[in-house]
């Protein structure tokens, strides 16, 4: 878009704006830009009859160009603009602002106008219904047939369900980290990837951790992406069980198998590697790479820790990612070593033997993980 590229309105589009519930409702939503920009459309509004230079929107307002193009952008995610562009000719389709109950009863625009104002503020709006009183309001298929002989206007398209993930979490007692922002965030990546209630909640309570549900840790698993090369036998088998426990249970695994129980401030470095928006199964493979990594019975929570914040630098988001990045690391390291003197095949970190007797299942599973990421780590040797 460019200042002297033509703009006019959609014919047939006089409509009245609610200006209070748009002062109200939306304008500490979008701000002064936006608000100014939609208040001139609508003076100007000519019912699509002429052309105009978008400079001209430029001088009343009094803003430039980059500033113009981010008030379009967010009128038209707040539903009260539609542009629509053909070579250098911009059409501009002026929607109504919702009146102030339908806003707010929109549990995304009640979110949004709540972190700009407050609860006490926008409560004093809302209008709650009667109790005792039942409503008798009667739905579209009571009144109408499917032939449609009464005209309506279009249906909106079913929207997030809100009430229904929320019923989800009180059945699994998961909650939210911080409501307004967590909700806003949903709206977010459900719309962003085509999910209804149902799918968003599924991914919801695969990434939640200590029963709370993370949106960034969701955001992660949706970014996750398959890994290109091949991985080994050896490698696919710590993947797997890297995918198949939490962090804590992969942790107390480990531990159980030097005979020492998880410290709170083994745990708490658990929580800063979520804190980080890393997945469990990301977590496990550099808490059993850590493991080896150090002869002892506690996590190298310290050098936990720097591995996390390269991993979430690096984007890595899955097992697989983890495990093909400390192989490839390996394999720089060790070229750039290739003029020193050989040394042993076996990897320092992988020397270490685990010294213990336990006979249950875990020890056998840890016995069989510590072989198949020494494999990993030699491999790139040959």
């Amino acid at each position: 878009m460019k200042p002297n590229d033509l703009y006019s309105y959609m014919r047939k589009n006089a409509l009245s704006p609610n200006w209070l519930s748009f002062i109200l409702c939306y304008q500490p939503i979008i701000g002064q830009d936006a608000a100014a920009v939609y208040q001139f459309l609508w003076a100007g509004y000519d019912h699509g009859s002429g052309q105009y230079a978008i400079s001209r929107i430029l001088n009343h307002v009094n803003m430039g160009m980059g500033r113009l193009e981010q008030a379009l952008d967010v009128l038209g995610a707040m539903g009260l603009l539609a542009i629509y562009q053909k070579d250098e000719k911009i059409v501009f389709r002026l929607a109504e602002p919702l009146s102030k109950e339908a806003f707010l009863s929109n549990p995304l625009y009640q979110k949004l106008l709540t972190k700009k104002i407050g609860e006490p503020a926008v409560e004093e709006w809302t209008v709650a219904k009667p109790v005792s009183d039942t409503e008798v309001t009667k739905k579209f298929s009571d009144i109408f047939t499917s032939l449609g002989e009464v005209p309506l206007a279009p249906l909106a398209a079913p929207s997030f369900d809100l009430q229904a993930f929320q019923t989800m979490m009180a059945r699994d007692r998961l909650r939210f980290q911080n409501e307004t922002d967590d909700v806003i965030a949903l709206y977010h990546l459900a719309e962003k990837n085509g999910w209804d209630w149902m799918q968003a909640y599924k991914v919801a309570k695969e990434t939640a951790s200590g029963q709370v549900i993370l949106v960034k840790r969701m955001e992660q698993k949706v970014a996750a992406r398959p890994v290109t090369a091949s991985l080994t036998k050896q490698e696919q088998a710590i993947v797997r069980e890297s995918q198949s426990k939490t962090a804590l249970e992969f942790l107390t695994l480990l531990k159980e198998a030097r005979k020492a129980t998880v410290t709170m401030s083994e745990r708490k470095c658990l929580q800063q590697l979520v804190d980080l928006g890393l997945l469990d199964e990301v977590i496990n493979v550099i808490v059993l790479y850590t493991f080896n990594k150090v002869d002892s019975a506690n996590l190298q929570e310290a050098y936990a820790l720097k591995l996390g914040n390269d991993f979430s630098y690096k984007e890595i988001r899955s097992a697989e990612q983890a495990v093909y990045h400390l192989r490839d690391s390996k394999a720089v390291s060790r070229k750039k070593d290739s003029s020193q003197a050989k040394k042993s095949n076996v990897p320092e970190w992988s020397k270490q033997e685990v010294k213990t007797e336990q006979t249950e299942k875990g020890q056998a599973e840890l016995a069989a993980l510590y072989r198949e990421l020494e494999a990993m780590e030699t491999k790139g040797e040959g």
